[in-house]
């Protein structure tokens, strides 16, 4: 082609070469925007604005990277369109969340919250552009590039317009002196004027050259690299421009170079600092992405170069010399790095390529040992963990991509990476259909629960060998991995579809049980109104029927589930059995789901029946009755109660009728008949759901519930309770005692009135009342308190109808008798008297026959107005009474006017027995003050007995004063007074009363004296004399004033002060010395017999005379009662304490007994001896001083001999487990004989203390003190013997002494070698174990030592491990030096003999490899250091 037309060859090169700038231009730009992707897309997809406003900062940082590293987004014409397009993108983004037309319609905080974040955003670009810019502008790039001066070029290059324009406009200005110039410049006269503006325009001109070479320097000054300047300098020499500004030009390539070099160094630092971690393009494999990375760095070197070669002025240059070595030096390292990165990979992939091809196609998560299954494995052994990865090695993929992009680059590949590579997407079909064939399986598997993987046992194991074929037979190379894959699909499909179709068997079976879950057994029909309200019986009659209704189609859901399950079966098995071995975990897990279904159905229908309970639905009714004495329900509280809870078990007895299933099938276990019994046993749910905790605790929860209503509606009744007096009392009875106390018309009338009240309020009561569920009906109980109130009222005015009757005719007998009278003769003086005193008796009885008229009116008026039936008779007597009276009256009248003339012969007689009477009088009245029972002084009891008599001879006189005052009042004579009658009237009145409280108080004083001494109860006797010295002071001040009544009150007064001391001698302190004491100090003898002591006694004494000589001895009694009752305490409880006494086992043989905790005891010793100390310091301590000092003795014993005790005990416990049934007794025989008559001895104390354990009795019998004391010598003496052995025994095998004694006991104790093996850790470092091997003759030899990582140093020569365990053991020890000693040795022999170091590592112990390292790297390192001494300087 170049000979046919060169011209056109050379214009191909040129068109090529602006392709391949093109080309890397266009790849380093979607290297440089792939940067920017993920930015692109938060703002295009991002959730929210936060996401939005957390991407601008970062992408603004990256854009200004761009700008500073790309060749092409350096200029405005590229930046600004995708500056126009991100700020485009966000304003987008904006519109779409805040749209004004719907914004105000959504809520405010809501509206105000995106308004805030869309500002915030906006807000964000434009201080993040800003900011960037004024970086960009403050490290000397900007968004314009300067590449002229002035004019079009110039602003096209800077970009400063501004400054430009500026310049230009001086520039232009440059002329307008000349323009206005007033003058003509031609003219020789105006020369001077010339030449001075012409000076200004050459002095301008000057100005504006230093102003366009300043603005050269500062446009270098912010140029970004050397390509960017050596194209401003090709620019400004083409431009024609002033000389001066040229030449400044050409002094700027020196600048460039200097520049260049500067970036060479850049780059060579960023290709040192990354070349081991070099930055990767997004999906770029590591060796092809570092090639491409070194090229790139390679390419924006050599592209600034390359230019230089053609301008002649750069390549005179030393600085360019010296810049092209740089530039080689630096392009021949990353040519030797890209090399390297190729050389790797391809010995990488020649290796390890054809071993990962040949990896089987699938591999499980378990072991290699458990990988290999075996096919013939039983069904139980099938493990479910099993689970099966797809096994194509990342590293494939990873070779794959790597030999594409290595081939683009134009290297030459393995053919095998190649065709692998060629067949990238058969590979990935493949790794995409086994992931697809495997998560299938694995999905299918972890459907199933622990029954249904049993059951499908069978199954799984036939997809097992179909996909171990893929574990084994195939590897990647293999042709028959297609056909495998559709063979696999189709095992675990038809798998699957028999999956499937348990599954939709399962889902009848749970739909069934759902039915039977949701199901409510306690249903109620809601009634429409109050008016149809059933009554409780008919309700749970009602309840019942809808339960055996629904239990009824329960049971035939709960029947379709065993054929179901049994279709399961024949999918499974084709057998229809329904007792398949296989399934009986799968019966058992559908068993226990119907019974769970179960138990949620009688929960959840008790739950809703309790909550209709307690509901605002009234559901049934209960009438409310009076059974006297009591208000019930109808029916009663109980029967509801029993009926509502009848219906719970019911529900729960409904179970009953849900057969269990024969075990291990799916069959209905037949009815099973006893022997011995008539009925035959049914085994249903129902023996597991009576026994379900929650549903019993429902239970009782609707129990309470139901009690609780009842309460309620028992609280309601409480309310007619009020009308309970009604019918409890017998209203005859009442009715009789209340009519015998007479009352009066107004007292009936309250009593009737109240019963009237009754019947209106209980007309006024509710007759109905809502309790939740319950409607009471309360007609019936109103009606018979109404009916009852009725009763009393009827029985009420018959009674006072029958009083009223009474008065009403006795009232006219009354009439009629004395008009009888009236009609007498008065022919001597009694007939006379006897008509006269009628006569006044008519006079007198005006008034009160007035009132008895009214009262009987009143009566019957109040009967009529209260409707109670009267007799006709009563009516017309009641009308015609009052006729009667004024009869009777009036013929009073007439016979008091016949009578005149009679009653003067009368009158004589009456003033002569007037006289007689005042003579009696007069010396009756003279007894009385001299000898009468007010003047016998202080003897109260002589005045008593004078009272009776004095009484009756008064009577007879007042008697006798009554006749002749009548006498007097008949014949109109006037009254005759006799004041001194009325005087000893007045006195007697007075001294009846006082005797009346002396008489009391003697009587009740002598009930006291009766009372034993023992029985005294002050209180009574305190309230008695009080209530009496009360009586006394409660009369008037004249009764007060009598002399009687002052020596009664002195008489009470000292009863009243001698009471206390009475008190103080029952104090319980006192005792029989106490009394002796006291009868010597009064001077009194009696008898303290507690079944004949009474107050008597005391009431003798006078005790009121020695109240000191009572306090003093009652003092002392209070002070001895303490410290008898402190001394009592600790005798009573040292009697009644016992040691704690527990039997001691070693291991599980028992040993013997031990005590317990006695540190209760001892603080008991401490604090009794303590307290006894103080008692004996009381002055009052006398009586019990020998008891005190007695037991101080004691307690000093106890407390010593338990301290002793438990010392021994301590020792026993501590050498009992050596000396008893050990070797130890052996090796020391005399301490063994020693520690058995101890052991015995300690024993038989023990024994006697398990028969009677009380301490006092343990710890005082004789010589036990000094027994233990000698117990405790002796077993100290054992426990030395035991020491100086043990120390012998460290002293042969010094390692014991690593060990505890009780260790070193264990291992001395034991006959068995084995012993040694839990303590080797504490006498060896690391070393966990010995290995016991049996030799050919049956001797047991110490064969190895093991490690706690659990390696094994042989030892070369077995150690026998007869005889003493020291001795042995130090043989070990021996052994152990001497083999490793020779290990060690052979290891450094062998060192890297004939194998790789690895192996040599794996055939010794690790302290074996490191020491060997050791003395293998200390001799490499000295041979060096011999061998530079020597002059080898690469030694």
């Amino acid at each position: 082609m170049t000979k046919a037309d060169a011209s056109i060859v050379q214009s191909l090169e040129g068109t090529v070469a602006e392709l391949t700038k093109y080309c890397t231009e266009a790849k380093d730009n979607v290297h440089f925007l792939k940067t920017l992707e993920r930015y692109f897309m938060n703002l295009a997809t991002g959730t929210n604005f936060g996401v939005i406003l957390e991407t601008i900062p970062a992408l603004m940082n990256t854009l200004q990277i761009l700008w500073i590293i790309s060749s092409h987004y350096n200029t405005n014409e590229r930046m600004v369109p995708l500056m126009e397009r991100i700020a485009w993108q966000l304003c987008e983004r904006v519109s779409q969340v805040i749209n004004v037309h719907t914004i105000f319609k959504e809520k405010r905080v809501v509206a105000k919250s995106k308004v805030h974040d869309a500002k915030q955003i906006l807000d964000q670009w434009k201080s993040s552009y800003y900011l960037v810019r004024a970086e960009i502008e403050e490290s000397g790039k900007d968004f314009g590039g300067i590449y002229n001066i002035f004019g079009p070029e110039v602003k096209g290059v800077t970009g400063k317009l501004i400054r430009i324009d500026e310049v230009l406009c001086r520039v232009d200005s440059l002329v307008l002196p000349i323009e206005e110039v007033s003058f003509n410049p031609f003219n020789i006269s105006k020369k001077s004027s010339w030449a001075m503006i012409m000076q200004e325009f050459a002095t301008t001109v000057q100005a504006i050259d230093e102003e366009a070479i300043n603005f050269i320097d500062e446009s270098f000054e912010t140029l970004r690299s050397s390509a960017d300047a050596f194209k401003i300098l090709l620019k400004f020499k083409e431009i024609h421009s002033r000389e001066a500004i040229n030449n400044h030009f050409m002094k700027k390539f020196n600048d460039v170079l200097v520049q260049f070099c500067k970036e060479v160094d850049s780059i060579n630092k960023i290709f040192k600092a990354e070349k081991k971690k070099p930055p990767l393009n997004k999906n770029e494999p590591p060796v092809a992405g570092s090639i491409k990375w070194v090229r790139s760095l390679l390419y924006r070197i050599k592209h600034t170069i390359l230019p230089f070669l053609d301008v002649p002025e750069i390549m005179d240059s030393e600085q360019f010399k010296v810049a092209k070595e740089k530039y080689i030096e630096i392009a021949v390292q990353m040519r030797e790095y890209e090399e390297k990165k190729y050389e790797d990979w391809l010995a990488r992939t020649e290796r390890h390529l054809p071993l990962l091809m040949k990896k089987p196609l699938l591999v499980t998560n378990e072991s290699q040992s458990q990988l290999e299954l075996d096919l013939a494995q039983s069904e139980s052994s099938l493990q479910r963990c099993v689970r099966y990865v797809v096994n194509f090695a990342p590293e494939v993929k990873e070779i794959i991509f790597e030999t594409t992009n290595l081939l683009s680059l134009g290297y030459s590949v393995p053919s095998l990476a190649q065709n692998v590579a060629l067949q990238d997407h058969k590979f990935i079909g493949y790794v995409g259909d086994l992931n697809k064939l495997v998560n299938t399986y694995h999905s299918v598997l972890d459907s199933l629960n622990e029954a249904k993987y049993i059951m499908l046992c069978q199954k799984i194991k036939e997809v097992n060998q179909e996909m171990h074929f893929g574990c084994k037979r195939l590897n990647w190379n293999c042709l028959g991995i297609s056909d495998f894959i559709k063979r696999g699909m189709e095992v675990v499909s038809k798998f699957q579809t028999v999956v499937n179709q348990i599954q939709k068997n399962e889902r009848d079976i749970e739909s069934r049980l759902q039915f039977i879950a949701m199901t409510n057994l306690l249903k109620f029909p809601v009634p429409d109104n109050s008016n149809d309200l059933p009554g409780v019986k008919e309700f749970c009659e009602r309840t019942e029927q809808e339960r055996v209704k629904s239990v009824s189609l329960l049971k035939k859901k709960y029947g379709d589930i065993g054929p179901l399950i049994t279709k399961t079966e024949h999918l499974i098995m084709e057998t229809s059995s329904g007792k398949a071995k296989c399934m009986i975990d799968y019966y058992t897990f559908w068993e226990h789901k119907v019974l769970d279904c179960l138990l949620k159905m009688v929960l959840r229908s008790i739950e809703a029946f309790s909550s209709a309970i307690v509901g605002s639905t009234v559901l049934f009714q209960a009438d409310v009755i009076l059974s006297a004495p009591k208000i019930v329900l109808q029916p009663p509280s109980s029967e509801i109660y029993w009926l509502i809870m009848q219906c719970i078990k019911d529900c729960i007895e409904s179970t009953k009728e849900f057969v269990r299933w024969m075990h291990g099938t799916c069959i209905e276990c037949p009815p099973q008949h006893l022997s011995g019994e008539d009925e035959s046993v049914i085994f249903s749910f129902f023996s597991d759901v009576c026994q379900y905790t929650q549903i019993n605790e429902t239970a009782r929860m609707v129990s309470n519930k139901i009690r609780g209503l009842l309460n309620s509606v028992d609280r309601h009744l409480n309310h007619w309770k009020r009308y309970r007096p009604l019918w409890e009392k017998d209203k005859t009875i009442v009715n009789e005692e209340f009519a015998a106390r007479k009352p009066s018309c107004v007292m009936y009338d309250d009593k009737l009135q109240f019963f009237t009240r009754i019947k209106h309020e209980v007309m006024l009561e509710p007759h109905f009342k809502n309790y939740h569920t319950l409607h009471l009906n309360l007609e019936p109980l109103a009606r018979t308190v109404w009916e009852t109130a009725e009763s009393w009222i009827s029985s009420l005015g018959s009674l006072f109808n029958k009083p009223a009757k009474e008065d009403l005719f006795n009232l006219r007998d009354e009439f009629m008798q004395l008009s009888t009278k009236l009609k007498q003769s008065p022919d001597s003086l009694e007939n006379l008297k006897s008509v006269l005193g009628t006569i006044s008796d008519i006079k007198d009885m005006s008034l009160d026959v007035e009132i008895r008229f009214t009262d009987i009116k009143e009566r019957y008026r109040t009967l009529a107005m209260y409707k109670v039936e009267v007799g006709e008779d009563e009516l017309e007597l009641v009308a015609t009474i009052d006729q009667m009276w004024s009869d009777l009256f009036a013929e009073s009248r007439q016979v008091d006017r016949g009578l005149t003339n009679v009653k003067k012969s009368f009158t004589q007689i009456t003033k002569e027995k007037i006289e007689e009477f005042k003579q009696e009088l007069s010396i009756f009245a003279e007894s009385f003050h001299t000898h009468g029972p007010g003047a016998v002084g202080d003897d109260l009891d002589k005045g008593l007995t004078i009272m009776g008599s004095y009484e009756a001879d008064l009577t007879k006189i007042i008697s006798g004063r009554l006749e002749l005052a009548n006498a007097e009042k008949l014949l109109d004579l006037q009254v005759t007074p006799y004041p001194e009658l009325i005087g000893i009237q007045k006195d007697m009145n007075g001294l009846r009363q006082i005797y009346g409280i002396y008489k009391s108080y003697k009587d009740a004083k002598a009930d006291w004296s009766q009372t034993l001494w023992m029985n005294l109860n002050i209180q009574v006797l305190q309230e008695g004399a009080e209530g009496f010295v009360k009586s006394l002071r409660q009369l008037p001040r004249d009764i007060r004033a009598l002399p009687v009544a002052f020596f009664l009150d002195g008489r009470m007064k000292e009863f009243k002060e001698s009471l206390p001391l009475l008190l103080d001698l029952k104090n319980e302190a006192l005792r029989d010395r106490h009394w002796k004491e006291l009868m010597e100090r009064t001077g009194t003898m009696f008898e303290m017999n507690p079944d004949s002591f009474t107050l008597e006694n005391m009431f003798a004494i006078e005790l009121h005379k020695y109240a000191n000589v009572i306090g003093d001895i009652v003092t002392t009694a209070v002070k001895e009662l303490s410290i008898e009752k402190g001394v009592k305490e600790v005798v009573e409880a040292w009697e009644n304490m016992k040691f704690s006494v527990m039997p001691y086992f070693k291991g599980t043989q028992e040993r013997g007994y031990i005590l317990g905790a006695v540190d209760e005891i001892q603080l008991n010793v401490d604090n009794d001896a303590m307290n006894l100390q103080s008692m004996a310091g009381s002055r009052f301590v006398g009586p019990f001083l020998g008891t005190i000092q007695q037991w101080e003795k004691d307690l000093s014993i106890i407390s010593e001999t338990i301290e002793v005790w438990l010392l021994v005990q301590r020792k026993w416990m501590y050498l009992e487990s050596i000396f008893i049934g050990g070797d130890i007794r052996s090796q020391l025989p005399e301490e063994a004989k020693k520690f058995d008559n101890i052991d015995k001895k300690f024993k038989e104390i023990m024994s006697d203390t398990v028969k009677r354990p009380d301490i006092k009795r343990c710890c005082l019998i004789p010589n036990r003190l000094t027994d233990l004391q000698a117990l405790s010598e002796g077993l100290e003496r054992c426990q030395k013997s035991l020491n100086d052995y043990l120390d012998a025994k460290r002293n042969a095998f010094p390692r014991f002494f690593f060990i505890s004694d009780d260790e070193l006991l264990s291992i001395l104790g034991s006959s068995d070698p084995a012993c040694v093996q839990e303590h080797m850790i504490k006498m060896y470092d690391n070393i966990a174990s010995l290995r016991f091997d049996v030799e050919s003759k049956g001797d047991t030899v110490a064969g190895a030592m093991v490690s706690a990582e659990g390696e094994e140093m042989e030892l070369r020569k077995p150690i026998s491990v007869e005889g003493k365990v020291e001795e042995w053991m130090m043989g070990v020890l021996l052994e152990m030096r001497r083999t490793n000693r020779l290990i060690t040795k052979e290891a450094i022999f062998r060192y890297c003999e004939d194998r790789s170091r690895v192996d040599w590592m794996l055939l010794y112990q690790g302290m074996v490899v490191l020491a060997a390292n050791q003395v293998w790297w200390t001799w490499e390192v000295e041979d060096v250091f011999k061998n530079i001494k020597k002059g080898e300087k690469h030694a």
